[in-house]
């Protein structure tokens, strides 16, 4: 999976478009066989620089959410600068294969482990989106702690669980961090 996003990456910064699959090396083909909803983020020094994701599956394959995603996350995500075909190398990147999505009932976000679990928030009207990762910050410790994040993500100042519909995510997660 980090292969392909790398080689995503390396295309699309070289020629400007979305790679189709026959023009990529894939070596696991249940890449090809399977579908699953996908997460990419993409660090730079240590920190996250750009990330796309869909709750719910929109390709047919594994590896076209992989290459849509990574595209979206270099070429859509607004609040970073765009990356750089120097820069390839050295970013590390992140693939989440969400194994389960729970949509929560009415205060079951108070029963949340945020070192487990993600948050997905949309807001009733369809107007926002929110993701808020496991274990994203120091600071998120209980399920009182969603909530500052959740209001700045929606940048209000009263958070109210029933103008949204909640999910509760899990995760397999793929990475090219190294570990010591």
């Amino acid at each position: 999976m980090i292969n392909l996003a790398k080689q995503t990456i390396d295309y699309y910064l070289k020629n400007f478009k979305i790679p189709k699959i026959e023009y990529l090396d894939i070596q696991d083909s249940s890449l090809l066989e399977n579908i699953w909803s996908i997460f990419v983020s993409i660090y730079k020094n240590g920190e996250i620089r750009w990330a796309s994701w869909n709750i719910k599956e929109i390709k047919n394959t594994i590896a076209e959410e992989i290459i849509i995603n990574t595209v979206q996350a270099i070429s859509k995500d607004s609040r970073f600068e765009a990356v750089k075909l120097d820069e390839v190398n050295s970013l590390k990147i992140r693939i989440d294969k969400i194994t389960s999505r729970e949509i929560l009932q009415d205060k079951e976000i108070f029963k949340i482990d945020p070192v487990k679990y993600w948050i997905i928030a949309l807001k009733k009207d369809y107007s926002a989106m929110a993701c808020i990762l496991p274990n994203i910050h120091a600071s998120l410790l209980t399920w009182e702690d969603f909530i500052p994040i959740l209001k700045t993500k929606f940048n209000t100042k009263d958070f109210q669980e029933k103008d949204y519909i909640l999910y509760k995510i899990e995760t397999q997660i793929y990475d090219n961090f190294e570990t010591k």
